[in-house]
């Protein structure tokens, strides 16, 4: 397991925007900012309203990576790992409303009423490798990895 060092908690609590880069089955790559997520020491939690082009990538290829950059300092990291879906009810209803309030202020229903009832999938990400974007930095070699995971050594080539 990997944790989330604290550097880059605070700087996706300061940027307030996660990058979440996926890829279908032909290939063909896909980005999507996130700006209401929720960060754990272990995972990062976000809301999937729109189920489209991202989520259809994550049932079918689950590895994705995540950046956060502060552009002002020139800094980022990017983290690699795999998504799921929450199905545990109890955890869904939890997770959705802290990411409603750390985003909005408001209660999820309250947010569900200005979209149409329209309830959200909550995806997990879980990391297996981390990676700095700092241009002075080496970024090609992972800062962190989780060595016990077999799959993530063989595909990240670590």
């Amino acid at each position: 397991m990997v944790t989330i060092p604290f550097e880059i908690q605070e700087m996706m609590r300061k940027q307030k925007v996660i990058v979440v880069g996926s890829v279908d089955l032909n290939g063909v790559a896909n980005i999507s900012p996130r700006t209401a997520f929720y960060s754990s020491n272990d995972a990062i939690y976000w809301l999937d309203f729109f189920k489209h082009k991202s989520q259809g990538n994550f049932k079918s290829l689950p590895w994705v990576s995540i950046a956060v950059i502060d552009k002002k300092k020139l800094s980022g990291f990017q983290l690699k790992g795999k998504v799921s879906f929450v199905t545990d009810q109890k955890e869904k209803i939890k997770i959705t409303d802290i990411v409603s309030r750390s985003a909005t202020g408001k209660t999820s229903a309250k947010i569900f009423e200005q979209m149409s009832q329209k309830t959200p999938d909550v995806i997990m990400f879980v990391p297996k490798a981390i990676y700095s974007l700092s241009p002075q930095e080496e970024s090609g070699r992972a800062l962190v990895v989780d060595t016990a995971d077999s799959e993530a050594i063989t595909l990240l080539g670590i």
